[in-house]
């Protein structure tokens, strides 16, 4: 059948072309940062187990929001400035990256749902090791 990841390594993985992204286009949110988001769900969504197609097939926007928060918190600590002190601050180093971000979210839960339909009705029938069994559900 192939690789078959579990779930943490490919939200692992999602984490990682997701961080690509954010390093391939310099900080801002552009189309580089969304090529590197929405492959990276479809990759990560291809090479999960079927049992966890549900908890990577909605997880990119969660995924953003952490490598978002890490980022802002990186910039600030490279500026050498002091902790949030409070969530404005906060919010004034973090909604810009959520607000840009946000279509490519949608662009990648999107692209996560079609791996899902293709993953699970057309691949949904297959032959069991068991030479009793004809075929069985893959579940």
């Amino acid at each position: 059948m192939g690789v078959q990841l579990p779930s943490l390594a490919a939200l692992a993985m999602l984490a990682v072309f997701t961080q690509t992204g954010v390093w391939v286009d310099g900080g801002d949110i552009g189309w580089a940062f969304g090529v590197w988001l929405v492959g990276g769900t479809v990759v990560a969504s291809a090479l999960v187990r079927r049992i966890g197609l549900w908890t990577v097939a909605p997880a990119p926007p969660l995924v953003f929001v952490v490598v978002a928060v890490g980022n802002a918190a990186w910039e600030r600590q490279s500026k050498r400035l002091p902790s949030w002190g409070s969530s404005k601050e906060f919010a004034a180093d973090a909604i810009p990256w959520l607000v840009n971000g946000f279509p490519w979210m949608a662009a990648a839960v999107v692209a996560a749902l079609v791996v899902v339909v293709v993953r699970v009705f057309i691949g949904g029938r297959r032959k069991c090791r068991s030479s009793s069994i004809e075929t069985a559900l893959d579940g």
